[in-house]
């Protein structure tokens, strides 16, 4: 009866103070000097399953051929890929399958590794290779710093959206490929 009585006693104290903190708390008031600016801290929430996600559907078009932009399916019309992404991310999404098969030979012969920032890097060669790396990473910046804006993620979040790409291309190398670890040093896979 005790514990009862203690249970209740306690859940109208709560439903009251959360009916108190409801009313009051939707309330906003500024205190201080009007003369002064007012700092506001903000603590964003990145869904990096959902960045990993659209980095697995951005390199499976690269490394595919170009998809249909539509096709009927039972008298139905179904969109495709194509129409996931922003016409900026699709043209350096085209741009990068244009020249993945460069890409692939030159990891190949060891003269171009994936980064631990989603990029590739040169790792021998010449004016040719230095060209193909400027190239895709430009292509690849494009498309990371689309991710941020699309998703209305603040500027230091384009980390985290390097970091989910880099991992997706570390599971897509070939064995034999270099890739750059986390800590910064380079493998073979």
């Amino acid at each position: 009866m005790e514990i009862t009585k203690r249970f209740f006693s306690w859940t109208a104290i709560g439903m009251g103070s959360l009916a108190l903190i409801g009313s009051v708390g939707c309330r906003a008031t500024v205190a201080g000097d009007p003369d002064r600016p007012i700092k506001i801290e903000a603590h964003v929430t990145i869904d990096v399953r959902q960045i990993k996600e659209e980095a697995h559907s951005i390199e499976d078009l690269v490394n595919s051929p170009a998809p249909k932009k539509s096709s009927r399916v039972g008298g139905w019309l179904v969109g495709t890929a194509w129409a996931e992404f922003s016409p900026e991310v699709m043209d350096a999404v085209n741009s990068r399958r244009d020249r993945v098969g460069q890409l692939k030979s030159a990891k190949a012969q060891g003269l171009i590794g994936e980064d631990n920032q989603g990029h590739v890097a040169a790792l021998g060669g010449g004016p040719e290779i230095q060209a193909l790396v400027e190239a895709e990473n430009r292509d690849r910046e494009t498309i990371y710093q689309a991710q941020v804006q699309e998703k209305g993620l603040p500027a230091d979040a384009i980390g985290t959206v390097r970091a989910a790409f880099a991992q997706e291309q570390w599971n897509r190398a070939e064995p034999g490929e270099k890739i750059q670890t986390p800590s910064g040093e380079w493998q073979t896979k």
